[in-house]
């Protein structure tokens, strides 16, 4: 039965609420209040806690300036304290100028002080002072002459090789830095800033009376301490974004400043300097800073400890930190800090902007989904109702198309409810899968961005670290060419291209991360000379203890075998980590290398009797390891004992090294006591290599001069000018005209213009990079045959594959080693070198090259000589040295015929040091 169609239409309510007005008006006013409250709060913390943090910035900056000054300052007061307490103590003969001022010049070239200076009682006097265009020089004013000074231009050891001119007026009684000592009788700075006699820059002076031991007054010590080092150290600290420092006397005159280039002005006719009142600086920001310190506390003398305070300058607010910095010999001064407080607030009111942009967006979303909801809640109400009303009338099947708010009382329909309720449940649970598959590809999005900025930032650190160590390595081998380069500094040269080959081994290593990671380092074993090798690792690390000032004692076995399988760079790796640990923990004491050949019978279960087990042990006298520490050491990333030493590693060392060994067939082990000391060790199989010196060429002793033909014309096309000039210093020598270009451009002119012999080009260039220019030159016909040689610090197998295939015709590695160029160079350009034999390679020496070392050195007795002639016969070079350290020891000026030896030793050149003392002993019977 159909009820009449009128009786299913509802009346008409006069007026009502609309059930969407009461569904979207209290919750979007919930979401903005709760929106807005949270970001109002969070703008109230942020601001707080930068002021602490600015606080806190202003504090640490100015502990550390006041700290660094103090630091400099005490430099002066400590060299002179070596004269005043020699001289009290008897320990130093004021009358013996020459050693006076040899002791001068020693404190001086140590870059202890720049100047120092004794005026005697009897008016006699010695300057020594670092200046900028003659190097070091002393002024002496012997009492005989007065007033007349004389002025010499010192050598690298000291000694005087230059008389300068002569000063007709001087006499040391009559300056203020004398009297003012002489009067004070303690240690006394100047009262002011003046400008050196002959470094034209602004200094103090710190004189300190001399007394003997029964305070008889002798003279006074002087030294000048250059103001400009703390200007320099003012303008490279960084104080926030745009903060300032800068230092004034209680006078309120500028001492240093982190900004205003000259603090002081300077009139060099007059030989005058004026200091600069601060309230009257060129800087807008010191001018203000001072004033608004004066308006607080009205005078300078009245700041005895540290303050804080601010003031608006520009509508900006500045804040300032301002302290003390004082020491025992009249020092007082105000340091000041001052920092924008933009500095600090610009990402608290990007933050404010953001919040605001939140609470509109917020409030807009919220908005929508308020009338999204509450269409979605009344539609079903009105499809119920409008079912409800079908089956009232026998109409089962029908769809529900409620809509309306005036028949809530439809809602019973318990069976609709529930249909609806499930569905809802259905949509919502696929939203959620669908979300959850969103952020899976969000965080898979992440990683893959992540992983890809680690290998770019890898490859980037890779081409900016080599570039500089391509200049470092480059020059080392220059130097090492040389022929007027004297032995000692020679070693030096070759200490500086192992210290700079270790750098480049941890490059390599870092690049290798994703190796170490995987478990997957490689070995290339390859013959070398075992006894070099191992003496190269212990000068790298006697450099670090001396730096400590702890003693470093390398104790290899007489049985080391002298040629060895291994690989170089990895068992250099091990020991270089295992001794810069030590060095590191170690304060006081020394650290020891030992390296030993086990016993033969340990290895009769071996079939290869070429085998050799060798041990490797570090000792030190040390900070120890902590029992519950040891297991950790071997960890990737994990660092113990102080947090200070912690902050000088990666963590990396030792469990990469732990790697290796292990690799080997070893095992690295630890035995240590804290306060102790501690001790590490491994055993390795090593072949043993009985044709080392055929595959090492560093040892054939030739040095080449050049090659044979018609000149060769090679181009350099690079942006940095330190590596083109490396290739330039290194094949110019030899014969080779060289042609340069700073990028591809260019180069493709110069290809064009005189079609070199070779091209060596970078990869990374501006304007046209090596790929291009590659292109350029292999699309052209009449450029195709050109060798180009593709010389890169981006050392990835993908892009020395990639520059090949583009039509390089050969890779050089950067930083450039010297042997791989020259085979490239006879490679493409099909030379024959020729040498010149070195004096590595005179064996025995020549009589007078033996007469060459030994001109100007005092030799010891024949008894002596014939002693040092057997152990060199016997080969027994270690026990050589030992003999020869003790005649030093005992007869210091035996020191120029003991650097001749040793350095032989030091090369394994027994022979030369046999033929050497053979000569000597010619000489030393025929004085007798």
């Amino acid at each position: 039965m159909t009820l009449p169609a009128k009786s299913l239409a509802p009346a008409k309510p006069k007026s009502k609420l609309s059930l969407r007005t009461l569904l979207i008006v209290p919750f979007v006013l919930q979401i903005f209040v709760a929106v807005g409250l949270t970001g109002y709060i969070s703008l109230r913390n942020g601001q707080k806690a930068v002021n602490d943090v600015a606080s806190q910035l202003r504090h640490e900056m100015s502990d550390r300036l006041n700290l660094q000054v103090l630091n400099y300052l005490k430099e002066p007061y400590i060299a002179g304290q070596v004269i005043v307490a020699a001289a009290q103590e008897s320990q130093l003969d004021l009358t013996d100028i020459t050693k006076l001022e040899r002791t001068l010049w020693r404190l001086v070239s140590q870059n202890t002080v720049e100047h120092m200076q004794i005026g005697m009682a009897d008016g006699t006097s010695i300057t020594v002072e670092d200046t900028f265009n003659d190097g070091i020089v002393s002024r002496v004013g012997y009492k005989a002459n007065l007033p007349q000074r004389l002025f010499y231009k010192l050598s690298d050891q000291g000694q005087r090789i230059a008389l300068l001119k002569t000063q007709a007026e001087f006499d040391p009684r009559d300056r203020h830095w004398y009297e003012a000592a002489q009067e004070a009788g303690k240690t006394t700075w100047t009262s002011k800033p003046y400008i050196g006699n002959t470094v034209k820059t602004a200094s103090i002076a710190l004189s300190q009376p001399i007394y003997d031991g029964d305070r008889t007054f002798l003279g006074v010590q002087s030294s000048t301490f250059r103001i400009a080092k703390i200007h320099q150290f003012l303008s490279e600290l960084k104080v926030g974004q745009t903060g300032q420092t800068f230092i004034i006397d209680r006078s309120g005159n500028l001492i240093a400043s982190s900004t205003i280039k000259e603090p002081f002005l300077i009139d060099l006719k007059k030989q005058k300097l004026q200091q600069i009142p601060a309230v009257k600086a060129e800087s807008a920001v010191i001018r203000g800073t001072v004033q608004a310190i004066l308006d607080r506390f009205g005078n300078f003398t009245a700041i005895q400890q540290s303050q804080q305070l601010d003031f608006r300058l520009a509508d900006q607010r500045q804040l300032i930190q301002v302290s003390a910095i004082r020491d025992e010999h009249g020092i007082d001064w105000l340091s000041v800090v001052v920092v924008p407080e933009s500095d600090f607030m610009a990402q608290i009111n990007a933050n404010t902007r953001t919040t605001i942009l939140l609470c509109l967006g917020a409030l807009a979303v919220t908005t929508a989904l308020g009338l999204l909801t509450s269409r979605w809640i009344t539609k079903p109400i009105l499809q119920l109702q409008k079912a409800s009303q079908a089956i009232s009338s026998g109409h089962l099947d029908q769809t529900v198309q409620v809509r309306g708010i005036h028949e809530l009382e439809s809602l019973a329909d318990s069976f609709n409810q529930m249909a609806g309720q499930l569905q809802g449940s259905f949509m919502e649970l696929e939203t959620r899968v669908e979300a959850r598959t969103a952020e899976l590809k969000a965080a898979k999005l992440v990683a893959d961005g992540a992983n890809q900025a680690k290998s770019e930032f890898l490859a980037n650190m890779s081409h900016e670290l080599r570039t500089p160590l391509n200049g470092i390595l480059g020059y080392a081998q220059i130097l090492n060419r040389s022929k007027v380069l004297p032995m000692k500094e020679r070693h030096g040269v070759e200490i500086i291209h192992q210290c700079s080959s270790h750098l480049l081994t941890l490059i390599n290593d870092v690049l290798d991360l994703s190796k170490i990671e995987a478990r997957k380092l490689d070995f290339a074993p390859k013959a070398i000379h075992f006894p070099s090798f191992l003496q190269g690792v212990a000068e790298i690390c006697r450099i670090r203890a001396d730096q400590k000032g702890i003693d470093f004692l390398y104790d290899p076995d007489p049985q080391l075998p002298e040629g060895l399988f291994a690989d170089e760079k990895r068992l250099r790796q091990v020991l270089l980590n295992l001794l810069g640990n030590a060095i590191k923990f170690t304060d006081i004491g020394s650290v020891q290398l030992k390296v030993t050949v086990m016993e033969n019978a340990e290895m009769e279960h071996h079939a290869n009797p070429s085998m050799r087990r060798i041990k490797f042990q570090v000792e030190d006298t040390g900070v120890g390891i902590a029992p519950d520490q040891v297991d950790k050491i071997f960890q990737a990333f994990e660092q113990v004992g102080e947090r200070q030493r912690q902050a000088e590693g990666t963590g990396l060392g030792l469990a990469i090294s732990q790697r290796i060994v292990q690799l080997l067939n070893g095992q690295i082990q630890v035995k240590s006591q804290p306060g102790v000391g501690s001790a590490f060790w491994f055993e390795v199989e090593l072949t043993i290599a009985t044709d080392w010196a055929q595959q090492n060429s560093l040892t054939t002793g030739k040095q080449m001069i050049g090659y044979k033909g018609q000149r060769r014309s090679i181009l350099v096309v690079d942006d940095r000018w330190e590596n083109r000039a490396v290739l330039v210093n290194l094949l110019e020598p030899l014969g080779f005209q060289l042609t340069e270009a700073e990028n591809g451009q260019i180069g493709l002119e110069k290809i064009r213009q005189s079609q070199p012999d070779l091209v060596i080009t970078d990869l990374a260039m501006p304007v046209m990079n090596g790929f291009e220019l590659l292109k350029q030159v292999r699309g052209a016909k009449d450029l195709q045959h050109q060798k180009i040689i593709v010389s890169s610090a981006s050392v990835a197998q993908a892009d020395q594959q990639m520059s090949l295939d583009v039509g390089g015709d050969d890779f050089l590695a950067k930083p450039v080693e010297v042997s791989e160029l020259f085979k490239l160079l006879a490679t493409h350009l099909n030379l024959e070198w020729t040498y010149e034999m070195t004096a590595a390679s005179d064996s025995p020496l020549s009589p007078t090259t033996a007469l060459q070392y030994s001109e100007g050195t005092m030799l010891p007795s024949a008894v002596e000589l014939k002693t040092l002639l057997d152990l060199a016969q016997k080969g027994n070079l270690k026990r050589l040295r030992e003999h020869i350290e003790q005649l030093v020891h005992s007869n210091p000026r035996y020191a120029g015929f003991a650097a001749q030896v040793l350095q032989l030793a030091k090369q394994f050149k027994a022979e030369e040091i046999e033929a050497l003392l053979q000569q000597y002993l010619i000489e030393e019977k025929a004085h007798v």
